[in-house]
């Protein structure tokens, strides 16, 4: 497991990237709260994109970058972030339609598609989601790169507090 970049904190709330692998002892612990995350969401699309044994496959997969939050080295929310656009057809992405809109950004690797993003429900807090959403923008930023992903209307606020966080002075990067 190697842990890169910077460990982003917001009060006792860190937000970790690890590539290519988050640690082995928290595999379980994410897919619960993943999986719990998901249960009974009631959306025309399903937004569980992943199975317990793809979702662990991913944890280990070099393909990935890892957002892990972390509240006293216990994980409590997470975002997988890749660039290898195979990889993002596990959330039916058109890699058509990327390629036209972001061609440069897609064949220079700088295109990353945010295939899962979750807080755990047993913690679920705005404060919780700004430091997870900022530490992956402050990442895109730091490499000028470009992220996508979409999610469910139950869930349309992130749109306006990515919008905010993007206008941040400590990430400052267009949304």
């Amino acid at each position: 497991m190697e842990y890169i970049g910077k460990t982003r904190t917001l009060e006792a709330i860190e937000t970790r990237l690890y590539h290519p692998r988050v640690p082995a002892a928290w595999e379980e612990s994410l897919w619960e709260g993943y999986s719990r995350s998901f249960d009974g969401l009631d959306t025309f699309v399903n937004q569980m994109y992943y199975d317990r044994q793809d979702f662990i496959a991913a944890l280990r997969d070099r393909a990935y970058v890892k957002f892990v939050l972390c509240e006293d080295e216990k994980p409590l929310g997470l975002a997988l972030a890749t660039n290898d656009m195979n990889e993002a057809r596990v959330a039916y992405i058109n890699q058509d339609y990327l390629h036209r809109h972001y061609r440069r950004e897609v064949e220079s690797n700088r295109f990353y598609y945010i295939t899962a993003i979750y807080i755990d429900p047993s913690c679920r807090s705005l404060g919780y989601a700004k430091s997870l959403l900022r530490a992956m923008l402050s990442y895109m930023k730091e490499g000028d790169r470009i992220a996508g992903f979409d999610f469910c209307e139950d869930k349309a606020f992130l749109s306006d507090v990515i919008e905010n966080l993007g206008r941040d002075p400590d990430v400052g990067i267009p949304v």
